[in-house]
């Protein structure tokens, strides 16, 4: 629990700190809570007014997210960055892997694409080029702030992978800085996990404390468990933080697989390269719903009133799969019962009439048919678009003079017939069919506009997604930080 009395400074004060500051959440597995600890930690010490920034050297995600100067990282380390109040900066994720199948997959290093590799390509580009990467970024961020919330990544004790293991044991030991081990005791095994981590993990003398999380019911139950968990391993637990019902936007696909409610009306299009899937956060956050739809259950589109083409790594895979399980063919009845249907980037491209790559830098072939549902035409070429924009919605069917940020992650440039969906610096993006019902685009984050919403839904939507969001940043650090004794974290951060 935080003491205020003695960790509080004043607004103008200046907190001095000496040396390298870093702490490390580390996790027993995959889904553990680290990433959302890490934010909660972050926020909970810029309420101290100690400068966090948060770090994750290497991960694996298709959420990612364009930020100041054309750089791309995890919208994981977006969320910590906002939870800590700091301008996200690509230093956070030094090394973003997005998998893009058949064993490869894109490497992002320092907010620039790398091109894709091979498995065995990356696995060597982060055993002989990524240390100094993550050492350099790991600097930067301690010279901007006060101390730095490096997240870990999956198990600290995957002992198939030491040799590529740069996000767990490796950060915490390049200054010899101190660790803290989540357990997901909802998962069950919490105490035996522990252990197993602490006896596998590579650098077990930089552990320091361990947290248990999700806990659901009298955690009193867990007091001899606790007192023997320290006897053994030598470490403090600090906390047991308790099950708490709340949503945030999610690091990878899995944290997708919890927001279908039955019955809903969006239907999501879930094809084998999916990204982005941050681009369903306004439904997904506000309680809405979605559902996600793939060859399980096809005929959930006949019943829907919405659906969505999100983006997609591979254009040509996924218009293959749609037409292997007759989704294609749902997604024009919807269109010609007038229902919605909005294509964002690679969906955008799959909306129109043809995808042209002479060069071959995505597709097998040089062109393929697109749906046919707009009028537009995508020509790709070696150069990836990454950048923000402010867009507002602007056409004969839904206006705002409201502009809202976004951004567009891509390769290709589609040319269109149809009249611009939205306006980009005066100038048109997107489109809108005659009908009004098929839209596309290529910013991602247009259904965080409420006006945008509102059409999609037909019915108004008043909620803000950042205010919601800041809201359930708010209420996880709060339980948090009532649930945990960070005071040997701040005494090691004031030392």
């Amino acid at each position: 629990m935080l003491n205020q009395k003695n960790y509080l400074w004043s607004d103008n004060a200046q907190v001095q700190l000496k040396g390298r500051k870093i702490v490390q959440v580390i996790g027993t597995s995959s889904d553990s809570g680290k990433s959302t600890i890490t934010m909660a930690l972050c926020r909970a010490l810029s309420d101290l007014n100690i400068r966090a920034y948060p770090f994750k050297s290497v991960n694996m995600s298709l959420n990612s997210i364009s930020v100041n100067g054309e750089y791309e990282i995890s919208r994981s380390q977006w969320l910590q960055a906002i939870g800590a109040r700091v301008q996200p900066v690509p230093e956070m994720n030094p090394i973003l892997i997005k998998p893009e199948g058949r064993m490869k997959s894109q490497i992002i290093s320092l907010g620039k694409s790398l091109g894709k590799m091979s498995y065995y390509e990356y696995g060597r580009f982060l055993s002989e080029r990524a240390k100094p990467i993550i050492r350099e970024s790991l600097d930067k961020l301690l010279e901007l702030g006060d101390v730095v919330i490096a997240e870990g990544a999956g198990s600290a004790a995957e002992i198939n992978l030491y040799e590529r293991d740069l996000a767990n044991d490796f950060v915490s030991g390049i200054y010899n800085t101190p660790m803290i081990l989540v357990s997901d005791i909802e998962r069950g095994g919490a105490f035996s996990s522990i252990y197993g981590v602490v006896k596998l993990m590579q650098r077990p003398d930089l552990l320091r404390w361990i947290v248990i999380n999700k806990m659901r019911g009298d955690k009193s139950l867990l007091g001899d468990g606790i007192r023997k968990i320290e006897e053994m391993t030598g470490k403090k637990l600090i906390g047991v933080v308790p099950y708490l019902d709340f949503t945030l936007p999610g690091e990878d696909s899995l944290d997708y697989e919890k927001s279908k409610l039955q019955g809903t009306r969006v239907c999501v299009v879930r094809y084998p390269y999916m990204e982005n899937y941050s681009d369903v956060d306004p439904f997904y956050i506000s309680g809405i719903g979605i559902n996600m739809i793939d060859q399980r259950n096809v005929n959930d589109l006949k019943e829907c009133d919405v659906v969505i083409l999100p983006g997609s790594k591979n254009v040509e895979a996924d218009l293959r799969y749609m037409r292997e399980t007759g989704i294609d063919r749902l997604i024009l009845d919807a269109s010609s019962e007038g229902k919605k249907i909005l294509g964002i980037c690679g969906g955008y491209q799959m909306l129109g009439k043809e995808i042209v790559d002479k060069s071959g830098v995505e597709l097998k072939n040089t062109n393929i048919r697109g749906l046919g549902l707009l009028d537009c035409k995508t020509l790709y070429g070696e150069k990836k678009t990454v950048r923000n924009v402010n867009y507002r919605p602007q056409n004969d069917f839904f206006k705002s003079e409201k502009g809202m940020n976004g951004y567009e992650i891509h390769y290709g440039q589609v040319t269109t017939k149809e009249y611009p969906a939205f306006l980009i610096e005066g100038q048109g993006e997107g489109s809108i069919s005659a009908g009004g019902n098929i839209i596309g685009t290529n910013i991602h984050g247009v259904l965080e506009h409420p006006t945008v919403l509102s059409y999609i839904l037909s019915m108004k939507q008043n909620f803000d997604f950042m205010d919601l969001v800041e809201e359930n940043i708010k209420m996880f650090t709060k339980n948090f930080t009532q649930n945990t004794d960070l005071s040997e974290i701040l005494e090691y951060i004031h030392e």
